[in-house]
């Protein structure tokens, strides 16, 4: 399991102006193009274009010299303060930011290894009988071909079987973590799978990953409920949090127009920056949802991103406990920051999965 690791927060110490929309305004700023890039270790390249806005909105091209470059991290990314040369050193993210005239702008660089995996569910949450295929994500230079990725467990395991060839995981009995293993060629990368059980509508765990400006691997506790709208129908609400203690508090929220009462894939739609901004004060959004969709939150920073089309969460099981009912399942969605609601450095990918209580709530909205 790792720790919270959030990018953002290089936006927030520096403060630099390319870490919010980028819109004319009454202070000079400057703008890199592209904003977002990525390298592979041991990589040079020229630095982004830089365009300088004045106060009256004009732009221009800098001339060579005018411009200053740094690093926001110079052990992931070594920046030429002249020239703006960038040499990629190390697995990370970092921010290359150019000054003119005491207006500032930036751009994120991904650096990558020349071979590089990256679990996409480093810890996974299941339920007996549960299946699904566990996600990666594969880079390699001067591809194809592709390379090949293989699954294994420990010998010892009685937990889950995985398909070698897959990565088709199906869990058997209560236990874990209990640690997978995912090969890509010559390199391998480690997750863990815990199989749980509710004694009753308590207890519900989660475990998700968000990557781009925002980098974080965190589990808390989740509860899923259908609950009354305000037309009277049900809808359906899946809260994750991960409460304040080592790392930032964070949530995780999903919401249906219907309930669930049924396993299988739900879409999940886009939420617009109007419609996220009457969260919580006035839940519009939840008592009466205009459709499917989701968030990520975080509070130190403060971060909520809302989510695009095209996500989904995908309900695997659905058993009873007593006093109601658990659900096992996962969730991906795309997800925009609403702080950068017309960049591509607000762009955030969350993949999730949970087993989660799940009650019937007639007398609220929430």
């Amino acid at each position: 399991m790792r720790p919270i690791r959030v990018a953002a927060g290089l936006c927030a110490v520096l403060g630099w102006s390319a870490c919010r929309d980028i819109t004319p305004s009454l202070s000079p700023y400057v703008v890199l193009d592209p904003v977002l890039d990525s390298l592979l270790v041991g990589d040079q390249s020229p630095p982004p274009r830089v365009t300088y806005y004045d106060r009256a909105g004009n732009s221009r091209t800098p001339a060579f010299g005018e411009v200053s470059w740094a690093s926001s991290d110079s052990s992931v990314l070594s920046v030429n303060d002249a020239t703006g040369r960038m040499t990629a050193l190390h697995r990370g993210i970092a921010i290359i930011i150019a000054t003119v005239q005491s207006a500032r702008g930036g751009a994120l660089i991904a650096v990558s290894n020349a071979l590089d995996l990256t679990l996409l569910l480093d810890t996974v949450y299941t339920m007996p009988g549960d299946t699904l295929t566990l996600p990666v994500a594969v880079q390699k230079q001067n591809s194809p071909p592709a390379p090949v990725v293989w699954y294994e467990a420990p010998p010892s395991n009685g937990f889950y079987t995985i398909d070698s060839a897959s990565g088709r995981l199906t869990a058997i009995a209560v236990g874990g973590p209990t640690p997978y293993i995912a090969h890509a060629d010559t390199i391998a990368d480690t997750g863990a799978v815990y199989v749980v059980s509710l004694a009753d509508t308590t207890g519900g765990k989660f475990f998700f990953s968000v990557l781009g400006t925002v980098v974080s691997h965190v589990g808390g506790s989740v509860r899923a409920v259908n609950y009354t709208r305000t037309n009277g129908k049900l809808a359906f609400q899946l809260m994750g949090t991960r409460p304040f203690g080592s790392v930032t508090q964070q949530t995780v929220q999903v919401i249906l127009p219907d309930s669930v009462i049924a396993a299988g894939p739900y879409g999940i739609d886009s939420l617009s920056l109007g419609e996220g901004a009457a969260l919580p004060n006035q839940p519009v959004v939840i008592c009466s949802p205009p459709r499917p969709w989701a968030l990520w939150s975080s509070q130190t920073p403060t971060i909520t991103a809302f989510s695009r089309q095209g996500g989904s969460l995908g309900i695997t099981q659905i058993v009873t406990v007593p006093n109601g009912k658990a659900i096992s399942g996962r969730f991906t969605y795309t997800a925009q920051r609403s702080d950068r609601y017309t960049d591509p450095l607000g762009v955030l990918v969350v993949h999730g999965s949970f087993v989660a209580p799940l009650v019937t709530d007639r007398t609220s909205c929430r």
